[in-house]
């Protein structure tokens, strides 16, 4: 799969967060939509389809938990990576709820990248 073909939406607060992800993936040659609560994360993936969206849990407007489960009725087969910077109820309720994984901030953008593969790795064979 080629990179330019994977679409990716960053769904966080804080836009240092944004900005680094926009900046970062960018650069490598994703596609990459950021906004800033998890309503526009919901009205985002409703006009587009994504590969990937990286969702930060604690949030205003509309919680981490809360987005996800409405993304994924929107788009069942988006892989969604929780970003957390500590552990606690919510994250727990966001992996039993479809969550792929969770990356703990400070993050290691390897590990941001090594996932996004992972998922391009799999669209190819499918």
């Amino acid at each position: 799969m080629n990179i330019q073909e994977i679409s990716i939406l960053v769904v966080d607060d804080e836009p240092v967060i944004r900005n680094l992800f926009k900046d970062l993936l960018g650069d490598q040659g994703y596609r990459v939509t950021t906004v800033s609560n998890g309503i526009e994360a919901v009205e985002a993936v409703k006009r587009q389809r994504y590969d990937v969206a990286f969702m930060d849990v604690h949030m205003p407007i509309m919680n981490g938990l809360e987005a996800l489960i409405e993304v994924i009725k929107v788009q069942p087969d988006i892989n969604v990576v929780m970003l957390d910077s500590y552990p606690d109820q919510l994250l727990a309720e966001s992996e039993k709820k479809g969550a792929v994984t969770c990356i703990h901030k400070p993050f290691n953008i390897k590990e941001v990248i090594d996932f996004i593969e992972t998922v391009s790795q799999k669209k190819t064979c499918s």
